[in-house]
């Protein structure tokens, strides 16, 4: 599991920097919005469908972590977002909150999933090191 939870550190930082990239790249903010989302959804459902096939994954951090931020950020924010495509951002309420803030409560939850992958990492690569 070493080799998979330091792929998937990799690939969650990368995600994070497509965020920029994109909205850089993408002159309408609402396409951008969408594709940057996509990319977060598409992660949140890589990880939970691997707990889904991996039983002892879905003991770990990463797993539930993984899980909160598919369906307590990325999902409810891009599905708002596309049910209120044509108003501005900080007119739109995301689970009870202002667009504006709860991306930032959505930031929040996505460092809580790098953290529990950098958790899962170094217990998996010292789990690794006492077995050799």
């Amino acid at each position: 599991m070493t080799k998979f939870f330091g792929i998937l550190l990799v690939v969650e930082f990368l995600v994070a920097a497509a965020a920029p990239v994109i909205f850089t790249t993408i002159e309408n903010r609402m396409v951008a919005g969408m594709v940057a989302g996509a990319i977060f959804v598409a992660l949140g459902v890589f990880i939970v469908m691997v707990g889904v096939q991996n039983r002892p994954f879905r003991k770990t951090p990463t797993f539930w972590a993984g899980c909160l931020h598919l369906f307590g950020s990325a999902l409810p924010l891009l599905i708002t977002r596309l049910i209120n495509f044509s108003r501005g951002f900080e007119d739109v309420v995301v689970l009870g909150l202002p667009g504006p803030v709860f991306h930032k409560v959505s930031t929040y939850i996505f460092f809580i999933l790098l953290i529990a992958t950098t958790v899962d990492l170094v217990r998996s690569w010292r789990e690794k090191a006492r077995a050799n």
